[in-house]
C-alpha cells in the first residue's frame, strides 16, 4: 500500500540533513555558521563552518553541546 497521506509520513534523516546543508544559522548569541555534513558507514560527522574554520564533530557530541558552545571551542 502506498502512503499518500502527510499525517503519519516520516523523512529518512538524510533528506533532513541535505536540507540544512550549506545554509546559514544564527545563534542564541548572534553567531552566524555554515552547517554541512558527511557520513561515516552508519555514523554521521557534522561540519560547523564558522569565521573561516572548519571544525568536524560526531553527531553524538554535536546533540550533547549547545552551539554557542561548539563555537566557543572553535576560538
Amino acid at each position: 500500500m502506498i502512503q499518500i497521506n502527510q499525517i503519519g509520513k516520516y523523512h529518512r534523516k538524510d533528506t533532513l540533513l541535505d536540507a540544512k546543508k550549506g545554509r546559514t544559522f544564527v545563534t542564541p548569541k548572534n553567531k552566524e555558521y555554515q552547517f554541512d555534513y558527511r557520513k561515516e558507514g552508519r555514523s554521521y560527522i557534522f561540519i560547523l563552518i564558522y569565521d573561516g574554520k572548519r571544525m568536524q564533530i560526531k553527531e553524538t557530541d554535536y546533540n550533547r553541546h549547545s552551539i554557542d558552545e561548539l563555537l566557543e571551542i572553535m576560538k
